[in-house]
């Protein structure tokens, strides 16, 4: 990922403003961020298929209480902040790209690194995956023509890929909004205590809003996580105006950086109660969505968890891990496909363990540590084919 003006081998914090330069320097922070996240996502994934109760591919459960509670408490907290902080960032450089290449250009370039791996993604990975998953779990009783004909009436979706497709719809939505009004070209300062709060309230009553109809974890229209598009639509906004308005071209300071960690930590605290007060046999617990007190209370806990971790943990890469090499620029560059590719690749390791006398956590650690080095080697592979490298 670039971004910047000066031509130095390494970034800066106070670099960081993208403004519209055709010289551009490394950010070696956005390329870490990028793959920590990405394996992160790979890992929570694995763990679905053995540790947490949540729909997967391939599906091989631990008995054991134990395991069961720490990994779907780190999975909740994941999956309430990860994905939210990539969109942080992708909209943190958007409005460098669509400076440098008009609205027009930014949305046709969206539509094909982001339109076209949906589609490939949707007709053969998610396909192909499902049945192979199906069929380690001896679950398939037909050929393959037969289950993909059923699977294409009952059961295609987005899958893992509802976050290109919102990406998507968020940039062709921010390519529109900025023909019709451009960006001021007046910096509006560093990032306030009001940015923050403005945020984060608009994650809450919108979220509430939208549980109204799609609860917590609901799966809806062809897959699409629409639970979670309020928090990801803001947090891509909020990186819009950062870079537009040049709010993070220095660092946050210290207190602020600090209560961000603190409010992220004191929703996390709650949001674990939450969890342990929730009856694992109510099949739509309240505090998952619908009118009344409890449905509003996991809305503003996400709102805090949100956007306090992703501030503080874009500042601590940007302070702390803003070097990098030949390692950081390739696998940060490979970060996107290995996370296009990664479903059918976890699930035929699982597959290949199955028969294997080992603990489940065993092969999840295994299968996890494999994963992750087999999709970003893939990534990588397939960004050095320059026809796969467009849309990459």
């Amino acid at each position: 990922m670039r971004a910047g003006q000066r031509p130095a081998a390494r970034s800066t914090p106070t670099d960081e403003r993208p403004p519209a330069s055709t010289e551009r320097v490394r950010l070696w922070w956005a390329d870490n961020l990028r793959v920590a996240v990405i394996a992160g996502v790979i890992t929570a994934h694995v763990g679905t298929s053995y540790l947490v109760d949540f729909d997967w591919y391939y599906m091989e459960r631990t008995t054991n209480g134990v395991s069961q509670l720490i990994a779907g408490a780190v999975a909740g907290m994941g999956l309430l902040f990860g994905m939210g902080l990539l969109f942080l960032v992708a909209g943190y450089f958007s409005p460098p790209a669509l400076e440098r290449k008009g609205p027009g250009r930014f949305a046709s370039d969206r539509a094909l690194r982001l339109g076209i791996p949906l589609v490939v993604f949707v007709s053969v990975f998610d396909l192909g995956t499902d049945f192979i998953g199906q069929w380690g779990m001896g679950e398939i009783d037909e050929g393959f023509l037969a289950y993909s004909g059923r699977w294409w009436a009952d059961d295609a979706d987005l899958s893992v890929m509802w976050f290109v497709a919102a990406l998507l719809l968020f940039s062709l939505v921010y390519a529109a909004w900025r023909r019709l009004h451009p960006a001021p070209s007046t910096p509006g300062g560093p990032l306030r205590w009001r940015h923050l709060l403005s945020a984060a309230g608009i994650i809450a009553v919108a979220t509430f809003l939208v549980r109204l109809e799609w609860p917590f974890y609901s799966r809806a229209v062809f897959g699409l996580n629409l639970w979670e598009f309020p928090q990801m639509a803001t947090l891509f906004g909020l990186g819009v105006l950062a870079a537009e308005r040049g709010w993070l071209a220095e660092p946050l300071s210290k207190q602020m950086t600090r209560a961000c960690g603190t409010a992220a930590l004191m929703g996390a605290v709650v949001f674990l109660a939450i969890l342990t007060a929730i009856n694992p046999g109510d099949p739509e617990p309240a505090f998952t969505g619908g009118l009344g007190p409890r449905a509003a209370v996991l809305p503003a806990i996400e709102s805090l968890i949100a956007v306090g971790t992703a501030l503080w943990m874009l500042e601590w890469f940007r302070r702390r891990w803003n070097r990098g090499g030949l390692a950081s620029r390739v696998l940060g560059r490979a970060s996107y496909a290995a996370y296009v590719v990664h479903p059918p690749i976890v699930v035929v390791f699982a597959i290949a363990l199955r028969a294997a006398p080992l603990p489940v956590e065993v092969k999840f650690l295994v299968v996890a540590a494999a994963g992750v080095a087999a999709a970003f080697t893939v990534g990588w592979l397939a960004t050095r084919s320059r026809m796969l490298a467009r849309v990459l």
